[in-house]
């Protein structure tokens, strides 16, 4: 799982987390349990909303640590919520009713919605056959 290294500093009223890697890229808690929370949200949020240009490769600890009087703390880019944050779009699409009623006996076994079927069979296809997912 990819990381980048935020640097936590307690003050008087919260602990506030950045992002030296990921310019503006900042959050707080109340306490060090609600500061974690957030700055995986925050991260996520970035990198979701970021202009690739902006997206830095993550730095080595040893190349940050020197930086900061703050905690240093991995955090892990989680996938589920980039995709949360993501822009969705709305479109109609039309199957022959056999197929249809075949998707909603499968996925409804899975546990899916319709969109979120369809959503990871198109991801699936594209990879099997262009070798990657569009961002």
């Amino acid at each position: 799982m990819t990381h980048y290294y935020a640097v936590f500093k307690q003050t008087a009223e919260a602990v506030e987390v950045s992002f030296p890697d990921l310019a503006g890229c900042v959050t707080f808690g109340r306490d060090w349990e609600e500061a974690l929370v957030h700055a995986e949200d925050a991260l996520a949020a970035w990198l979701a909303h970021a202009e690739s240009a902006f997206i830095k490769v993550p730095s080595k600890h040893c190349e940050l640590e020197a930086l900061s009087d703050g905690e240093w703390v991995p955090i892990g880019v989680d996938v589920n919520i980039i995709a949360a944050y993501q822009q969705r779009k709305r479109f109609n699409v039309i199957f022959p009713a056999n197929i249809l009623k075949q998707i909603d006996i499968f996925r409804k076994k899975k546990g899916l919605k319709r969109s979120t079927f369809l959503q990871r069979a198109a991801e699936a296809y594209l990879q099997q056959n262009e070798g990657s997912v569009p961002a």
